[in-house]
């Protein structure tokens, strides 16, 4: 059987480094809405854009080994391939975009009120992203189960009114025709004697 663990492992990595980014934008959006600390703010966005980029990466690794197992596979995993792939193309053009609103946001995050509105944006963005790739990883079972083949069809049932009873293979059903069947009595003459003979 072909393996799959190593789309799941990618997967896993992508979630974490989502988490990652999401930790660091909090810190960036708490930084930020300080006097003392603001300065900070623009810093930790670029780093939360830089951790969604290694996200991205991690992603593209996992629809890499996911074409190589569809290419192992073959036909019979055709349509769990072709849906996980659609989904996590889909994760990945939605990290890039989350990617650049983290790095033009960084600019602004050191305002006090302001900045910090669309960190809190992209945070609530990451853990939808986050929940999506958990769900992804939970469906990659299927992977293991289109490989099982079906079990085959059985080659005899019980008997039902409708079949007509089977004889043995070189035994026949047909009785030979009777002897005595269709034939006339026989008669039988009694002896007859001399003296009738004469007579």
């Amino acid at each position: 059987m072909c393996d799959w663990t190593p789309v799941r492992n990618w997967l896993i990595g992508a979630a974490a480094a989502i988490v990652l980014a999401a930790v660091t934008a909090l810190g960036a959006a708490a930084a930020g809405s300080s006097f003392y600390y603001s300065y900070l703010a623009p810093f930790g966005m670029l780093a939360a854009a830089a951790i969604t980029a290694g996200a991205i990466l991690l992603v593209t690794a996992a629809i890499g080994a996911l074409d190589a197992f569809c290419a192992c596979a073959g036909a019979r995993c055709a349509g769990v391939c072709g849906n996980l792939r659609r989904t996590l193309d889909a994760a990945r053009i939605v990290l890039g975009i989350q990617a650049t609103a983290a790095l033009t946001s960084a600019a602004a995050a050191w305002i006090p009120g302001i900045g910090q509105v669309p960190i809190y944006v992209i945070i609530g963005a990451l853990f939808i992203q986050l929940a999506l790739i958990i769900s992804t990883i939970y469906f990659l079972t299927q992977l293991a189960s289109c490989q099982t083949p079906p079990p085959p069809p059985t080659s005899g049932g019980p008997l039902t009114s409708a079949d007509p009873p089977t004889t043995p293979t070189g035994t026949s059903t047909t009785r030979p025709p009777s002897t005595t069947k269709n034939q006339p009595p026989t008669t039988t003459r009694p002896p007859t004697s001399d003296k009738e003979d004469q007579s």
